[in-house]
């Protein structure tokens, strides 16, 4: 494994931050933003230093913070790979425009695969974040640039595209597919043989028991407060 930059310091970068160094062993050597976001005050107006040596003194985790925009200046590609750690709006638009402006530069970006997840597929993309616990059976097909949280169960000849978010607890069953840029909520159930298309949207709680079409949200049904009832009523 090359040398590891992380795009990112949110929260997830964080996650992925703990994944990579205490569980996996590995050293994460800087962070890099887009420069307008750069707190430090030698980036705070960054065309007036565009293409000047300046030294930072941003950072995080105790690492540096370097500008996106100047990140193969300090950091060739032959040496550094690059792990999206952000989750992006838009449905995932913003992490696949920013996956594909590190694969332009020529970084590689590598899976991050936590030491707990049972994975039996070598058919699997780059730039996916697959997160504790996590079971991906034999025969299923993963795309590039997923996260996919803990807990999550991919059982046989599932098909998961490109640039989804599978929170913890989903559960596939055998042959279904999910598309590309769909969020599929804490503790979703899909039906065997089911398709979400792309950009769907499923919140947390629903089975999904017939295919979705592109751009749909689905939920389930609402809880609501049952009047007069306290807990000593049922237990």
């Amino acid at each position: 494994m090359k040398k590891l930059l992380i795009f990112g310091t949110g929260h997830f970068a964080d996650v992925v931050s703990y994944v990579l160094t205490e569980k996996m062993g590995c050293k994460v050597e800087a962070y890099t933003i887009h420069g307008k976001y750069l707190s430090n005050a030698c980036y705070q107006n960054y065309s007036e230093f565009a293409g000047r040596e300046e030294v930072h003194s941003a950072s995080y985790r105790g690492r540096p913070v370097e500008a996106f925009e100047r990140l193969e200046e300090r950091y060739p590609k032959e040496e550094y790979e690059v792990v999206i750690g952000t989750i992006g709006k838009q449905m995932f638009n913003q992490r696949e425009e920013i996956f594909r402006q590190v694969k332009q530069m020529g970084y590689d970006i590598p899976n991050v695969i936590d030491p707990t997840v049972s994975i039996d597929t070598e058919q699997i993309g780059e730039g996916n974040i697959i997160l504790a616990n996590s079971s991906i059976e034999a025969h299923c097909i993963i795309g590039e640039g997923n996260i996919i949280w803990q807990n999550v169960v991919l059982p046989h000849h599932n098909h998961v595209g490109n640039f989804n978010n599978l929170a913890p607890s989903v559960s596939l069953s055998g042959y279904s597919k999910i598309g590309n840029h769909c969020f599929v909520g804490n503790n979703v159930c899909i039906k065997n043989r089911t398709e979400l298309s792309d950009y769907v949207f499923v919140g947390a709680g629903s089975y999904v028991s017939k295919s979705v079409a592109p751009n749909k949200v689905i939920v389930p049904y609402r809880s609501y407060e049952l009047p007069g009832k306290t807990g000593f009523d049922f237990l």
